[in-house]
């Protein structure tokens, strides 16, 4: 089984209007698939304390496997 985990930069745009009344959600924009990075792992642990410290320094973050 591989694991992965795909990270990306938040968007500017998405950290405007994040007052507390917002009128509408957000849309959600998937990214395009160049801008994805992959870094693969070598344990579930290890694949969650990268996506941790990626999201601390601003980007959206997917741990993805293949097989169970």
């Amino acid at each position: 089984m591989n694991i992965w985990v795909e990270y990306w930069e938040k968007p500017k745009e998405s950290l405007k209007n994040n007052h507390a009344q917002m009128r509408e959600n957000l849309e959600w924009i998937p990214p395009d698939k160049e801008d994805i990075q992959k870094r693969f792992c070598q344990s579930r642990e290890e694949a969650s304390r990268f996506a941790a410290s990626m999201q601390r320094q601003g980007h959206y973050v997917s741990i993805k496997t293949d097989g169970y």
